[in-house]
Protein backbone atom coordinates (compact mmCIF):
# COMPACT_ATOMS: atom_id res chain seq x y z
CA UNK A 1 0.00 0.00 0.00
CA UNK A 2 1.49 3.20 -1.14
CA UNK A 3 0.60 5.70 1.62
CA UNK A 4 2.73 8.64 2.72
CA UNK A 5 2.81 9.65 6.22
CA UNK A 6 3.43 13.55 6.82
CA UNK A 7 4.51 15.53 9.53
CA UNK A 8 6.35 14.88 13.58
CA UNK A 9 5.27 11.87 15.89
CA UNK A 10 5.88 12.93 19.48
CA UNK A 11 6.75 9.69 21.57
CA UNK A 12 5.74 11.02 24.65
CA UNK A 13 2.24 9.30 25.49
CA UNK A 14 0.16 10.52 28.04
CA UNK A 15 -1.53 8.85 30.76
CA UNK A 16 -5.06 8.62 30.83
CA UNK A 17 -8.01 6.55 32.06
CA UNK A 18 -10.76 4.98 29.95
CA UNK A 19 -13.50 6.30 31.24
CA UNK A 20 -12.19 9.98 30.69
CA UNK A 21 -10.20 8.61 27.25
CA UNK A 22 -13.21 9.91 25.15
CA UNK A 23 -13.59 13.77 25.36
CA UNK A 24 -17.64 14.70 24.39
CA UNK A 25 -16.99 17.56 23.10
CA UNK A 26 -14.87 15.83 20.82
CA UNK A 27 -17.53 13.04 20.03
CA UNK A 28 -20.72 15.68 19.27
CA UNK A 29 -18.55 17.52 16.52
CA UNK A 30 -20.61 17.46 13.14
CA UNK A 31 -21.36 14.08 11.85
CA UNK A 32 -19.10 12.44 14.39
CA UNK A 33 -22.42 11.25 16.68
CA UNK A 34 -24.18 9.63 14.05
CA UNK A 35 -20.82 7.45 12.54
CA UNK A 36 -20.66 6.40 16.26
CA UNK A 37 -24.25 5.82 16.42
CA UNK A 38 -24.14 3.87 13.12
CA UNK A 39 -21.44 1.87 14.18
CA UNK A 40 -23.48 0.50 16.86
CA UNK A 41 -26.41 -0.32 14.71
CA UNK A 42 -24.81 -2.34 12.92
CA UNK A 43 -23.17 -4.54 15.48
CA UNK A 44 -26.47 -4.34 17.43
CA UNK A 45 -28.99 -4.75 14.67
CA UNK A 46 -28.35 -8.15 13.28
CA UNK A 47 -28.16 -10.13 16.34
CA UNK A 48 -31.40 -8.68 17.70
CA UNK A 49 -33.21 -9.62 14.36
CA UNK A 50 -31.56 -13.05 14.46
CA UNK A 51 -32.76 -13.87 17.83
CA UNK A 52 -35.71 -11.93 18.73
CA UNK A 53 -37.17 -11.77 15.34
CA UNK A 54 -36.30 -14.97 14.09
CA UNK A 55 -33.95 -14.02 10.98
CA UNK A 56 -32.09 -16.09 8.68
CA UNK A 57 -32.26 -19.81 9.11
CA UNK A 58 -30.47 -23.19 8.11
CA UNK A 59 -26.61 -22.88 7.04
CA UNK A 60 -27.21 -19.35 7.13
CA UNK A 61 -28.58 -19.14 10.36
CA UNK A 62 -25.69 -21.45 11.85
CA UNK A 63 -22.85 -19.08 10.03
CA UNK A 64 -23.86 -16.10 12.03
CA UNK A 65 -23.86 -17.85 15.25
CA UNK A 66 -20.48 -19.54 14.95
CA UNK A 67 -18.53 -16.42 12.63
CA UNK A 68 -20.98 -13.55 12.78
CA UNK A 69 -21.34 -12.80 16.48
CA UNK A 70 -17.56 -13.25 17.38
CA UNK A 71 -16.93 -11.17 14.08
CA UNK A 72 -19.40 -8.11 15.52
CA UNK A 73 -17.96 -8.73 19.01
CA UNK A 74 -14.50 -8.44 17.89
CA UNK A 75 -15.60 -5.29 15.52
CA UNK A 76 -16.73 -3.72 18.94
CA UNK A 77 -13.55 -3.91 20.44
CA UNK A 78 -12.01 -2.82 17.45
CA UNK A 79 -14.11 0.19 17.39
CA UNK A 80 -13.57 1.25 20.92
CA UNK A 81 -10.07 0.76 20.59
CA UNK A 82 -10.69 2.90 17.78
CA UNK A 83 -12.28 5.72 19.55
CA UNK A 84 -10.02 5.78 22.56
CA UNK A 85 -6.74 5.68 20.69
CA UNK A 86 -8.23 8.37 18.93
CA UNK A 87 -7.77 10.64 22.17
CA UNK A 88 -4.21 10.55 22.79
CA UNK A 89 -2.61 13.49 21.17
CA UNK A 90 0.62 11.61 19.70
CA UNK A 91 -1.75 9.92 17.39
CA UNK A 92 -4.10 12.51 16.86
CA UNK A 93 -1.31 14.55 15.60
CA UNK A 94 0.17 12.11 13.18
CA UNK A 95 -3.55 11.55 11.72
CA UNK A 96 -3.40 15.58 11.10
CA UNK A 97 -0.10 15.19 8.87
CA UNK A 98 -1.30 11.63 7.14
CA UNK A 99 -1.78 11.75 3.49
CA UNK A 100 -3.16 9.19 1.12
CA UNK A 101 -0.83 9.72 -2.37
CA UNK A 102 0.45 7.50 -4.71
CA UNK A 103 0.08 4.67 -7.38
CA UNK A 104 -2.53 2.12 -7.02
CA UNK A 105 -0.76 -0.84 -8.27
CA UNK A 106 0.64 -2.19 -5.02
CA UNK A 107 -2.41 -1.89 -3.41
CA UNK A 108 -3.92 -4.47 -6.36
CA UNK A 109 -0.70 -6.41 -5.40
CA UNK A 110 -0.88 -6.86 -2.22
CA UNK A 111 -4.43 -7.72 -2.32
CA UNK A 112 -3.60 -10.59 -4.26
CA UNK A 113 -0.85 -11.90 -2.13
CA UNK A 114 -3.19 -12.02 0.29
CA UNK A 115 -5.56 -13.92 -1.87
CA UNK A 116 -2.70 -16.58 -2.89
CA UNK A 117 -1.71 -17.09 0.22
CA UNK A 118 -4.94 -17.69 1.58
CA UNK A 119 -6.41 -19.85 -0.90
CA UNK A 120 -4.38 -23.22 0.50
CA UNK A 121 -3.98 -21.94 3.84
CA UNK A 122 -7.25 -20.55 5.01
CA UNK A 123 -9.81 -22.17 2.50
CA UNK A 124 -7.77 -25.43 1.66
CA UNK A 125 -8.37 -25.07 -1.98
CA UNK A 126 -11.51 -26.71 -1.22
CA UNK A 127 -15.26 -26.16 -3.00
CA UNK A 128 -17.01 -25.92 0.26
CA UNK A 129 -20.60 -25.19 -0.55
CA UNK A 130 -22.60 -26.63 -3.70
CA UNK A 131 -22.28 -23.45 -5.47
CA UNK A 132 -18.52 -23.21 -5.30
CA UNK A 133 -18.51 -27.21 -6.37
CA UNK A 134 -21.24 -26.28 -8.95
CA UNK A 135 -18.66 -23.70 -10.60
CA UNK A 136 -15.70 -26.57 -10.78
CA UNK A 137 -17.82 -29.45 -11.59
CA UNK A 138 -18.84 -27.62 -14.97
CA UNK A 139 -15.36 -26.27 -15.47
CA UNK A 140 -13.85 -29.84 -15.68
CA UNK A 141 -16.66 -30.71 -17.96
CA UNK A 142 -16.12 -27.26 -20.25
CA UNK A 143 -12.09 -28.39 -19.86
CA UNK A 144 -13.13 -31.96 -21.18
CA UNK A 145 -14.32 -30.14 -24.57
CA UNK A 146 -17.57 -30.83 -24.01
CA UNK A 147 -20.77 -28.97 -22.27
CA UNK A 148 -22.15 -31.80 -20.85
CA UNK A 149 -21.28 -35.59 -19.50
CA UNK A 150 -23.21 -38.66 -19.73
CA UNK A 151 -23.10 -40.77 -16.71
CA UNK A 152 -21.92 -44.61 -17.09
CA UNK A 153 -24.99 -46.66 -17.22
CA UNK A 154 -24.25 -48.77 -14.08
CA UNK A 155 -23.85 -45.23 -12.00
CA UNK A 156 -27.14 -43.70 -13.20
CA UNK A 157 -29.42 -44.69 -10.36
CA UNK A 158 -27.14 -42.61 -8.25
CA UNK A 159 -26.56 -39.52 -10.36
CA UNK A 160 -28.09 -37.55 -7.78
CA UNK A 161 -26.47 -39.35 -4.50
CA UNK A 162 -23.22 -38.58 -6.87
CA UNK A 163 -23.21 -35.04 -7.41
CA UNK A 164 -26.41 -33.46 -5.89
CA UNK A 165 -29.63 -31.36 -6.41
CA UNK A 166 -27.88 -28.71 -8.00
CA UNK A 167 -27.40 -30.45 -11.03
CA UNK A 168 -29.26 -30.54 -14.58
CA UNK A 169 -29.46 -34.61 -14.80
CA UNK A 170 -32.09 -36.85 -16.30
CA UNK A 171 -31.53 -40.30 -15.35
CA UNK A 172 -32.73 -41.96 -18.43
CA UNK A 173 -30.24 -41.15 -20.44
CA UNK A 174 -27.32 -39.99 -17.88
CA UNK A 175 -26.89 -36.47 -18.73
CA UNK A 176 -25.27 -34.11 -16.41
CA UNK A 177 -24.27 -30.68 -16.81
CA UNK A 178 -24.66 -27.96 -13.62
CA UNK A 179 -28.09 -25.89 -13.52
CA UNK A 180 -26.27 -22.62 -13.36
CA UNK A 181 -25.34 -20.31 -16.23
CA UNK A 182 -21.86 -21.40 -17.69
CA UNK A 183 -19.47 -17.76 -17.05
CA UNK A 184 -17.69 -18.26 -13.62
CA UNK A 185 -17.19 -22.03 -15.04
CA UNK A 186 -16.04 -20.81 -18.24
CA UNK A 187 -13.65 -18.28 -16.70
CA UNK A 188 -12.15 -20.93 -13.97
CA UNK A 189 -11.95 -23.39 -16.89
CA UNK A 190 -9.88 -20.25 -18.84
CA UNK A 191 -7.76 -20.04 -15.64
CA UNK A 192 -7.49 -23.87 -15.24
CA UNK A 193 -5.60 -23.91 -18.59
CA UNK A 194 -2.66 -22.28 -16.33
CA UNK A 195 -2.74 -24.44 -13.90
CA UNK A 196 -4.10 -21.48 -11.56
CA UNK A 197 -7.92 -22.31 -11.39
CA UNK A 198 -8.33 -22.12 -8.03
CA UNK A 199 -6.97 -18.36 -8.03
CA UNK A 200 -9.91 -17.38 -10.47
CA UNK A 201 -11.44 -15.07 -7.43
CA UNK A 202 -8.24 -14.22 -5.99
CA UNK A 203 -7.00 -12.35 -9.53
CA UNK A 204 -10.81 -10.87 -10.08
CA UNK A 205 -10.47 -9.67 -6.73
CA UNK A 206 -7.32 -7.95 -7.10
CA UNK A 207 -8.40 -6.05 -10.68
CA UNK A 208 -11.80 -4.87 -8.86
CA UNK A 209 -9.37 -3.06 -6.68
CA UNK A 210 -7.62 -1.37 -9.76
CA UNK A 211 -10.98 -0.70 -11.24
CA UNK A 212 -12.46 0.85 -8.24
CA UNK A 213 -9.79 3.36 -8.50
CA UNK A 214 -10.33 4.24 -11.59
CA UNK A 215 -14.14 4.81 -11.51
CA UNK A 216 -13.31 6.61 -8.22
CA UNK A 217 -10.94 9.65 -10.95
CA UNK A 218 -13.97 9.56 -13.18
CA UNK A 219 -16.17 10.51 -10.10
CA UNK A 220 -14.02 12.72 -8.08
CA UNK A 221 -11.63 14.72 -10.99
CA UNK A 222 -8.49 16.41 -9.45
CA UNK A 223 -9.21 14.77 -5.95
CA UNK A 224 -5.28 12.71 -5.94
CA UNK A 225 -6.57 10.69 -2.32
CA UNK A 226 -10.04 9.72 -4.12
CA UNK A 227 -8.50 6.70 -5.88
CA UNK A 228 -6.29 5.43 -2.75
CA UNK A 229 -8.90 5.67 -0.45
CA UNK A 230 -11.72 3.22 -3.22
CA UNK A 231 -8.89 1.01 -3.40
CA UNK A 232 -7.80 0.53 0.43
CA UNK A 233 -11.67 0.14 1.36
CA UNK A 234 -12.15 -2.32 -1.20
CA UNK A 235 -8.75 -4.53 -0.59
CA UNK A 236 -9.70 -4.50 3.13
CA UNK A 237 -13.21 -5.68 2.50
CA UNK A 238 -13.87 -8.86 4.58
CA UNK A 239 -16.20 -9.69 2.79
CA UNK A 240 -14.45 -9.17 -0.63
CA UNK A 241 -11.32 -11.33 0.31
CA UNK A 242 -13.27 -14.08 1.77
CA UNK A 243 -15.17 -14.51 -1.47
CA UNK A 244 -11.56 -14.35 -3.09
CA UNK A 245 -10.70 -17.80 -1.78
CA UNK A 246 -13.67 -19.71 -3.29
CA UNK A 247 -15.32 -20.51 -6.82
CA UNK A 248 -18.26 -18.34 -5.76
CA UNK A 249 -18.89 -15.92 -8.95
CA UNK A 250 -19.22 -13.11 -6.57
CA UNK A 251 -15.21 -11.66 -7.22
CA UNK A 252 -16.39 -11.96 -10.97
CA UNK A 253 -20.05 -10.39 -10.49
CA UNK A 254 -18.20 -7.35 -8.60
CA UNK A 255 -15.55 -7.05 -11.00
CA UNK A 256 -17.51 -6.67 -13.88
CA UNK A 257 -20.07 -4.27 -12.61
CA UNK A 258 -16.95 -2.19 -12.18
CA UNK A 259 -15.99 -2.95 -15.79
CA UNK A 260 -19.02 -2.18 -16.47
CA UNK A 261 -19.61 1.20 -14.83
CA UNK A 262 -16.35 2.70 -15.80
CA UNK A 263 -16.89 1.87 -19.53
CA UNK A 264 -20.57 3.52 -19.05
CA UNK A 265 -18.65 6.65 -17.19
CA UNK A 266 -16.19 6.94 -19.95
CA UNK A 267 -19.39 7.71 -22.75
CA UNK A 268 -17.76 7.19 -25.79
CA UNK A 269 -19.74 4.84 -28.09
CA UNK A 270 -16.93 2.13 -28.44
CA UNK A 271 -17.27 1.91 -24.80
CA UNK A 272 -20.90 1.61 -24.50
CA UNK A 273 -20.52 -0.69 -26.76
CA UNK A 274 -18.37 -3.01 -24.81
CA UNK A 275 -20.15 -1.98 -21.53
CA UNK A 276 -23.35 -4.01 -23.37
CA UNK A 277 -20.96 -6.65 -23.88
CA UNK A 278 -19.91 -6.68 -20.32
CA UNK A 279 -23.41 -7.02 -18.83
CA UNK A 280 -24.33 -9.87 -21.25
CA UNK A 281 -20.76 -11.74 -20.15
CA UNK A 282 -21.97 -10.55 -16.40
CA UNK A 283 -25.62 -12.43 -16.58
CA UNK A 284 -23.94 -15.16 -18.07
CA UNK A 285 -21.94 -15.99 -14.75
CA UNK A 286 -24.37 -17.20 -12.58
CA UNK A 287 -27.62 -15.77 -12.58
CA UNK A 288 -29.12 -13.32 -14.86
CA UNK A 289 -30.86 -10.85 -12.36
CA UNK A 290 -27.83 -8.89 -10.39
CA UNK A 291 -26.84 -7.04 -13.39
CA UNK A 292 -29.89 -6.06 -14.72
CA UNK A 293 -30.80 -4.47 -11.03
CA UNK A 294 -27.27 -3.02 -10.75
CA UNK A 295 -27.29 -1.63 -14.28
CA UNK A 296 -31.05 -0.41 -14.06
CA UNK A 297 -30.62 3.31 -12.53
CA UNK A 298 -27.37 4.20 -14.48
CA UNK A 299 -29.45 3.19 -18.30
CA UNK A 300 -32.56 5.05 -16.78
CA UNK A 301 -30.17 8.42 -17.57
CA UNK A 302 -30.43 7.70 -20.54
CA UNK A 303 -34.19 8.44 -21.25
CA UNK A 304 -33.54 12.21 -19.93
CA UNK A 305 -31.88 13.86 -21.88
CA UNK A 306 -33.44 10.79 -24.35
CA UNK A 307 -30.22 9.48 -26.32
CA UNK A 308 -31.98 7.23 -28.69
CA UNK A 309 -28.75 5.61 -29.89
CA UNK A 310 -27.44 4.42 -26.91
CA UNK A 311 -31.48 3.14 -25.72
CA UNK A 312 -30.89 1.25 -29.48
CA UNK A 313 -27.61 0.04 -28.75
CA UNK A 314 -28.22 -1.11 -25.11
CA UNK A 315 -31.46 -2.35 -25.72
CA UNK A 316 -30.81 -4.94 -29.00
CA UNK A 317 -27.21 -6.26 -27.12
CA UNK A 318 -29.43 -7.04 -23.66
CA UNK A 319 -32.16 -8.36 -25.74
CA UNK A 320 -30.07 -10.79 -28.06
CA UNK A 321 -27.48 -11.54 -25.18
CA UNK A 322 -30.20 -12.23 -22.25
CA UNK A 323 -32.59 -14.73 -24.81
CA UNK A 324 -28.82 -16.55 -25.73
CA UNK A 325 -28.08 -16.29 -21.54
CA UNK A 326 -31.44 -18.12 -20.62
CA UNK A 327 -31.17 -20.33 -23.62
CA UNK A 328 -28.40 -22.13 -22.04
CA UNK A 329 -30.42 -24.69 -20.39
CA UNK A 330 -31.93 -25.88 -23.46
CA UNK A 331 -28.24 -25.37 -25.30
CA UNK A 332 -26.40 -27.54 -22.31
CA UNK A 333 -28.78 -29.97 -21.71
CA UNK A 334 -32.33 -29.88 -22.66
CA UNK A 335 -31.66 -30.66 -26.49
CA UNK A 336 -29.23 -33.31 -25.48
CA UNK A 337 -31.99 -35.27 -23.51
CA UNK A 338 -34.42 -34.56 -26.28
CA UNK A 339 -32.25 -36.42 -28.34
CA UNK A 340 -31.05 -38.99 -26.62
CA UNK A 341 -34.20 -40.13 -24.84
CA UNK A 342 -36.48 -43.11 -25.41
CA UNK A 343 -39.11 -42.61 -28.07
CA UNK A 344 -41.94 -43.37 -26.29
CA UNK A 345 -42.10 -39.59 -25.17
CA UNK A 346 -42.91 -37.26 -27.58
CA UNK A 347 -39.87 -34.57 -28.44
CA UNK A 348 -42.09 -31.59 -27.12
CA UNK A 349 -42.53 -33.32 -23.92
CA UNK A 350 -38.91 -34.19 -23.31
CA UNK A 351 -37.81 -30.59 -24.11
CA UNK A 352 -40.31 -29.44 -21.37
CA UNK A 353 -39.32 -32.19 -18.68
CA UNK A 354 -35.92 -31.33 -19.56
CA UNK A 355 -35.68 -27.46 -19.06
CA UNK A 356 -38.48 -26.85 -16.63
CA UNK A 357 -36.64 -23.58 -16.84
CA UNK A 358 -35.69 -19.98 -15.20
CA UNK A 359 -39.05 -18.75 -15.07
CA UNK A 360 -40.89 -22.51 -13.21
CA UNK A 361 -38.10 -21.98 -10.45
CA UNK A 362 -38.76 -18.36 -9.80
CA UNK A 363 -42.32 -18.66 -9.43
CA UNK A 364 -41.86 -21.59 -7.04
CA UNK A 365 -40.15 -19.53 -4.86
CA UNK A 366 -42.06 -16.81 -5.28
CA UNK A 367 -43.59 -14.87 -2.26
CA UNK A 368 -45.12 -12.23 -0.71
CA UNK A 369 -42.58 -10.32 2.14
CA UNK A 370 -43.22 -11.76 5.56
CA UNK A 371 -42.14 -9.86 8.64
CA UNK A 372 -39.23 -12.49 8.63
CA UNK A 373 -38.16 -12.25 5.24
CA UNK A 374 -38.09 -8.58 5.57
CA UNK A 375 -36.35 -9.07 9.51
CA UNK A 376 -34.23 -11.53 7.13
CA UNK A 377 -33.00 -9.03 4.97
CA UNK A 378 -31.98 -6.62 7.01
CA UNK A 379 -30.38 -8.68 9.28
CA UNK A 380 -28.06 -9.94 6.09
CA UNK A 381 -27.53 -6.20 5.12
CA UNK A 382 -26.59 -5.60 8.88
CA UNK A 383 -23.60 -8.45 8.37
CA UNK A 384 -22.61 -7.24 4.84
CA UNK A 385 -21.75 -3.82 6.72
CA UNK A 386 -19.32 -5.89 9.27
CA UNK A 387 -17.75 -7.76 6.88
CA UNK A 388 -16.58 -4.48 5.42
CA UNK A 389 -13.55 -2.43 6.23
CA UNK A 390 -14.03 -1.45 9.97
CA UNK A 391 -13.99 1.99 8.71
CA UNK A 392 -16.68 1.97 5.75
CA UNK A 393 -19.47 2.81 7.92
CA UNK A 394 -18.48 6.04 9.20
CA UNK A 395 -17.26 7.32 5.92
CA UNK A 396 -20.45 6.39 4.50
CA UNK A 397 -22.20 8.43 7.38
CA UNK A 398 -19.56 11.57 6.76
CA UNK A 399 -20.28 11.12 2.78
CA UNK A 400 -24.01 11.54 3.51
CA UNK A 401 -23.89 15.61 2.41
CA UNK A 402 -21.87 14.97 -0.52
CA UNK A 403 -23.74 11.48 -1.70
CA UNK A 404 -27.71 14.04 -1.04
CA UNK A 405 -26.01 17.18 -3.49
CA UNK A 406 -24.63 15.04 -6.34
CA UNK A 407 -26.78 13.00 -8.96
CA UNK A 408 -23.76 10.72 -9.95
CA UNK A 409 -23.66 9.53 -5.85
CA UNK A 410 -27.62 9.23 -5.82
CA UNK A 411 -27.79 6.96 -8.61
CA UNK A 412 -25.34 4.75 -7.17
CA UNK A 413 -27.67 4.67 -4.29
CA UNK A 414 -30.32 3.80 -5.89
CA UNK A 415 -28.09 0.94 -7.64
CA UNK A 416 -27.77 -0.72 -4.08
CA UNK A 417 -31.39 -0.41 -3.50
CA UNK A 418 -32.81 -1.53 -6.19
CA UNK A 419 -30.53 -4.93 -5.97
CA UNK A 420 -32.02 -5.37 -2.68
CA UNK A 421 -35.56 -5.30 -3.87
CA UNK A 422 -35.85 -9.09 -5.69
CA UNK A 423 -34.96 -10.77 -2.22
CA UNK A 424 -37.18 -10.33 0.17
CA UNK A 425 -39.88 -11.89 -2.42
CA UNK A 426 -37.50 -14.22 -3.44
CA UNK A 427 -34.30 -15.56 -1.62
CA UNK A 428 -33.96 -13.45 1.99
CA UNK A 429 -31.84 -15.97 2.71
CA UNK A 430 -28.10 -17.16 1.05
CA UNK A 431 -27.54 -20.48 2.64
CA UNK A 432 -23.89 -20.37 2.34
CA UNK A 433 -21.84 -17.35 2.56
CA UNK A 434 -19.09 -14.64 4.00
CA UNK A 435 -20.58 -11.45 4.79
CA UNK A 436 -23.96 -11.25 2.63
CA UNK A 437 -23.41 -12.51 -0.74
CA UNK A 438 -25.94 -11.79 -2.87
CA UNK A 439 -24.95 -7.96 -2.61
CA UNK A 440 -21.37 -8.93 -3.33
CA UNK A 441 -21.23 -7.17 -6.74
CA UNK A 442 -22.15 -3.96 -4.98
CA UNK A 443 -19.51 -3.59 -3.03
CA UNK A 444 -17.54 -1.65 -4.81
CA UNK A 445 -20.57 0.76 -5.42
CA UNK A 446 -20.44 0.81 -1.46
CA UNK A 447 -16.85 2.18 -1.25
CA UNK A 448 -17.26 4.64 -4.01
CA UNK A 449 -20.28 6.39 -2.14
CA UNK A 450 -18.11 6.20 0.71
CA UNK A 451 -14.89 8.03 -0.79
CA UNK A 452 -16.63 12.25 -0.23
CA UNK A 453 -16.53 10.88 3.77
CA UNK A 454 -12.95 10.84 3.89
CA UNK A 455 -13.00 14.85 1.81
CA UNK A 456 -14.92 15.82 4.54
CA UNK A 457 -12.85 14.55 7.77
CA UNK A 458 -10.97 18.00 7.35
CA UNK A 459 -8.35 19.70 10.01
CA UNK A 460 -11.73 20.91 11.59
CA UNK A 461 -12.66 17.20 12.55
CA UNK A 462 -9.67 16.18 13.85
CA UNK A 463 -10.98 13.47 16.23
CA UNK A 464 -13.23 11.63 13.73
CA UNK A 465 -10.47 11.74 11.28
CA UNK A 466 -7.84 10.22 13.34
CA UNK A 467 -10.50 7.22 14.66
CA UNK A 468 -11.36 6.75 10.87
CA UNK A 469 -7.51 6.24 10.17
CA UNK A 470 -7.32 4.13 13.24
CA UNK A 471 -10.21 1.91 11.97
CA UNK A 472 -8.63 1.60 8.29
CA UNK A 473 -5.51 0.31 10.47
CA UNK A 474 -7.40 -1.83 12.66
CA UNK A 475 -8.71 -3.64 9.95
CA UNK A 476 -6.36 -4.92 8.14
CA UNK A 477 -4.19 -5.88 11.86
CA UNK A 478 -7.33 -7.51 13.77
CA UNK A 479 -10.35 -8.11 11.44
CA UNK A 480 -8.80 -9.65 8.28
CA UNK A 481 -6.62 -12.24 10.59
CA UNK A 482 -8.98 -12.89 12.96
CA UNK A 483 -11.57 -13.31 9.69
CA UNK A 484 -9.06 -15.99 8.17
CA UNK A 485 -8.64 -18.19 11.55
CA UNK A 486 -12.98 -18.09 11.40
CA UNK A 487 -13.41 -19.33 7.76
CA UNK A 488 -10.78 -21.93 8.43
CA UNK A 489 -11.81 -23.42 11.19
CA UNK A 490 -15.35 -23.73 9.59
CA UNK A 491 -14.28 -24.97 5.72
CA UNK A 492 -11.24 -27.65 7.35
CA UNK A 493 -13.27 -29.91 9.06
CA UNK A 494 -15.73 -29.90 5.97
CA UNK A 495 -12.07 -30.13 3.51
CA UNK A 496 -10.65 -33.40 5.95
CA UNK A 497 -14.12 -35.11 5.54
CA UNK A 498 -13.90 -34.88 1.99
CA UNK A 499 -9.97 -35.92 1.95
CA UNK A 500 -11.00 -38.63 4.81
CA UNK A 501 -13.42 -40.19 1.50
CA UNK A 502 -11.01 -40.24 -1.03
CA UNK A 503 -8.61 -42.29 1.20
CA UNK A 504 -10.56 -45.05 1.43
CA UNK A 505 -9.60 -48.08 0.20
CA UNK A 506 -13.27 -49.13 -0.56
CA UNK A 507 -14.70 -48.74 -4.51
CA UNK A 508 -17.83 -46.69 -2.72
CA UNK A 509 -17.97 -44.77 0.31
CA UNK A 510 -20.94 -42.86 1.88
CA UNK A 511 -21.47 -39.68 3.64
CA UNK A 512 -23.76 -39.83 6.69
CA UNK A 513 -25.13 -36.53 5.83
CA UNK A 514 -28.75 -37.53 7.79
CA UNK A 515 -26.56 -36.98 10.88
CA UNK A 516 -23.59 -34.79 9.96
CA UNK A 517 -24.50 -31.19 9.74
CA UNK A 518 -24.62 -29.94 5.90
CA UNK A 519 -23.08 -33.40 5.25
CA UNK A 520 -23.86 -32.74 1.63
CA UNK A 521 -20.98 -30.35 1.50
CA UNK A 522 -18.48 -33.41 1.90
CA UNK A 523 -18.69 -36.09 -1.07
CA UNK A 524 -17.29 -34.42 -4.00
CA UNK A 525 -16.54 -36.41 -7.45
CA UNK A 526 -15.43 -35.27 -11.00
CA UNK A 527 -18.04 -35.57 -13.53
CA UNK A 528 -15.36 -36.49 -16.47
CA UNK A 529 -14.66 -40.24 -14.92
CA UNK A 530 -15.33 -41.17 -11.49
CA UNK A 531 -12.35 -43.03 -9.81
CA UNK A 532 -12.53 -44.68 -6.85
CA UNK A 533 -13.51 -44.12 -4.26
CA UNK A 534 -16.71 -43.07 -5.72
CA UNK A 535 -18.18 -40.71 -2.89
CA UNK A 536 -22.08 -40.70 -2.56
CA UNK A 537 -24.19 -38.69 -0.59
CA UNK A 538 -26.53 -41.24 1.56
CA UNK A 539 -29.52 -38.66 1.63
CA UNK A 540 -30.60 -39.55 -2.29
CA UNK A 541 -30.25 -43.37 -1.79
CA UNK A 542 -33.09 -45.49 -1.03
CA UNK A 543 -32.63 -48.73 1.17
CA UNK A 544 -32.73 -51.16 -1.70
CA UNK A 545 -30.12 -49.00 -3.86
CA UNK A 546 -27.53 -49.28 -0.84
CA UNK A 547 -28.17 -52.89 -0.93
CA UNK A 548 -27.07 -53.06 -4.58
CA UNK A 549 -24.15 -50.99 -3.68
CA UNK A 550 -22.99 -53.18 -1.49
CA UNK A 551 -23.57 -56.48 -3.60
CA UNK A 552 -21.93 -55.34 -5.98
CA UNK A 553 -18.41 -52.79 -4.55
CA UNK A 554 -16.95 -52.86 -1.12
CA UNK A 555 -18.14 -50.22 0.33
CA UNK A 556 -17.34 -47.40 3.10
CA UNK A 557 -19.61 -45.57 5.32
CA UNK A 558 -17.47 -43.94 8.36
CA UNK A 559 -20.15 -43.85 11.65
CA UNK A 560 -20.93 -40.36 12.61
CA UNK A 561 -18.11 -39.89 15.19
CA UNK A 562 -15.54 -40.18 12.63
CA UNK A 563 -16.70 -37.07 11.33
CA UNK A 564 -17.78 -35.37 14.74
CA UNK A 565 -13.71 -36.68 15.60
CA UNK A 566 -13.10 -34.11 12.89
CA UNK A 567 -14.50 -30.91 13.96
CA UNK A 568 -18.03 -31.48 12.56
CA UNK A 569 -21.37 -31.36 13.88
CA UNK A 570 -23.69 -33.74 14.09
CA UNK A 571 -27.51 -33.27 14.18
CA UNK A 572 -29.08 -34.17 17.69
CA UNK A 573 -31.05 -37.32 16.24
CA UNK A 574 -32.87 -37.88 12.95
CA UNK A 575 -35.60 -36.25 11.39
CA UNK A 576 -39.19 -38.67 12.58
CA UNK A 577 -40.14 -39.04 8.95
CA UNK A 578 -36.57 -40.61 8.10
CA UNK A 579 -36.20 -42.52 11.12
CA UNK A 580 -37.34 -46.08 9.30
CA UNK A 581 -34.64 -45.01 6.52
CA UNK A 582 -32.29 -44.33 8.72
CA UNK A 583 -32.75 -47.67 10.82
CA UNK A 584 -32.88 -49.81 7.27
CA UNK A 585 -29.47 -47.93 6.35
CA UNK A 586 -27.71 -48.78 8.96
CA UNK A 587 -29.04 -52.20 8.61
CA UNK A 588 -27.92 -52.62 5.49
CA UNK A 589 -24.63 -51.31 6.02
CA UNK A 590 -24.17 -53.34 8.98
CA UNK A 591 -23.82 -56.18 6.86
CA UNK A 592 -21.95 -54.57 4.55
CA UNK A 593 -19.18 -54.38 7.61
CA UNK A 594 -18.69 -57.91 8.14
Amino acid sequence: MSVLVKGRVDGNLPVFTPAAAIDPQLVAAPGTIWAIRALVAVLVLGPVLVIWANATFGISRMLYLLVDFPGLAVFAYVAVGALVLARVPVVRRAAAGFALSGPVWPICLGTLAVSVIGVPLVYHGYALSMDEYMTRFQAAIFGSGQIAVVLPEEWRPFGRALYGGFTSYDATTGILTSNYRPGMAALYAAFDLGGIGPYTSAVLNAVAVGLVARVARQLYPGDSAAPVIAAVLLATSQQALAASLTSYAMSAHMCFNLLWLTLFLNDRLWSHALAALVGVATASLHQIHPHLFFAAPFLLTLLRPFRPGLVLLYGSVYLAGHAAVYAWDWVAFGRFVAEAAPPTLTAPVQAEAATAGIFSRVLAMFHLPSVEALATVTANVARMFGWQSAALVPLLVFAAPSIRRNRRLWILAASILLSLLPYPFLMPDQGHGWGYRYLHGLLGILVLLAVPGWRALGADRGYARTAVLCLLVFTPMVMIPFRGIQIERFVGPYASASEMLSASKAEVVLTDSTRVTIGSDIPRNSPVGLRAPVALDDAYLTVAQIEKLCARYSVDAPKPEAFEALGLFLNPGVWPERAEWYAGRNRVLDGCRK
